[in-house]
C-alpha cells in the first residue's frame, strides 16, 4: 500500500461535496456534511443493477462534484474517499479472481496523468477484508482512441466503443471470474464493451460495477 493510500485511510475524513473537515463520528461510508447530505441523491433500488451492471450511488449532488474534481480537475486525492464509498458495494465481495479497471487510451492517460478507475479500484480494494482479489489493471487495453462517451448521444455510444478494447494476453483471463470497474455508467456501453472483450478472451464470468449511475 502506498503512502498516499495509508494517509487517506487514517487522516480525518472530509466532506465529498464541499471539502469541510468532518467530525470523527461521521460515517466513513458516505462522508458528507449535513448540508451536502441534504443534497445527496439516493440511487433508486431499481437502478442499482441494470443489464447486469451494478452501481452504488446516483451521478448527482455532492458525489458528482467530487468525481468531477477527480476526473476532470486534476485532483486525484478525491479517489481515496470515493474509493471508500465504492467499497460499500456488496458486489466487490462476490469472490472475484481479480478486479479489472476500465482502461484509458494511452493518449488520454498521458493527458490526464492517471486513470481514475484504477485509483478508485485501489482504494476500494484497500477497504475490503482479506483475502482481497488482486487488481488486474493491465489485462484489458484500450486499443482505439474514442470520443468521450459523455459528449455523445446514447444512440451513438455503443458504436463509438466497437472494437475499442482488447485483451493482449488472453491466458491471464481464461477461466477466471473478473469484475470490471468504472467510475460512471450511463447507457452501460463502456462496461458492456469491456466485459465482451474479456468474455471473448475466455473469462469464465465477468461482472460489472460503477461507482455512480446517471439517472437521465
Amino acid at each position: 500500500m502506498t503512502r498516499a493510500m495509508l494517509l487517506s485511510l487514517f487522516l480525518p475524513p472530509v466532506c465529498l461535496g464541499c471539502g469541510v473537515l468532518l467530525r470523527r463520528e461521521a460515517p466513513p461510508t458516505l462522508p458528507l456534511c449535513r448540508g451536502c447530505t441534504r443534497e445527496h441523491v439516493v440511487l433508486p433500488p431499481a437502478a442499482i443493477t441494470q443489464d447486469g451492471i451494478w452501481a452504488v450511488h446516483a451521478y448527482a449532488g455532492p458525489l458528482l462534484r467530487a468525481l468531477t474534481r477527480l476526473k476532470f480537475n486534476g485532483q486525484p486525492a478525491w479517489a481515496g474517499p470515493l474509493g471508500t464509498v465504492l467499497a460499500t458495494s456488496p458486489v466487490l465481495r462476490h469472490g472475484w479472481d481479480a478486479i479489472v479497471p476500465v482502461p484509458l487510451h494511452p493518449g488520454r492517460l498521458r493527458q490526464r496523468g492517471y486513470n481514475q478507475a484504477v485509483l478508485l479500484a485501489r482504494f476500494a480494494r484497500a477497504r475490503l477484508p482479506s483475502p482481497r482479489p488482486p487488481l488486474a489493471a493491465r489485462v484489458l487495453a484500450r486499443q482505439r482512441a474514442t470520443a468521450p462517451q459523455h459528449r455523445l448521444p446514447a444512440s451513438e455510444r455503443h458504436e463509438n466503443l466497437r472494437g475499442a478494447f482488447t485483451v493482449p494476453r488472453p491466458a491471464l483471463v481464461q477461466g477466471r471470474r473478473l469484475l470490471v470497474l468504472d467510475d460512471v455508467t450511463t447507457t452501460g456501453a463502456t462496461l458492456r464493451a469491456a466485459r465482451s472483450a474479456l468474455v471473448a478472451a475466455g473469462a469464465a464470468e465477468v461482472g460489472a460495477l460503477a461507482l455512480l449511475r446517471t439517472l437521465a
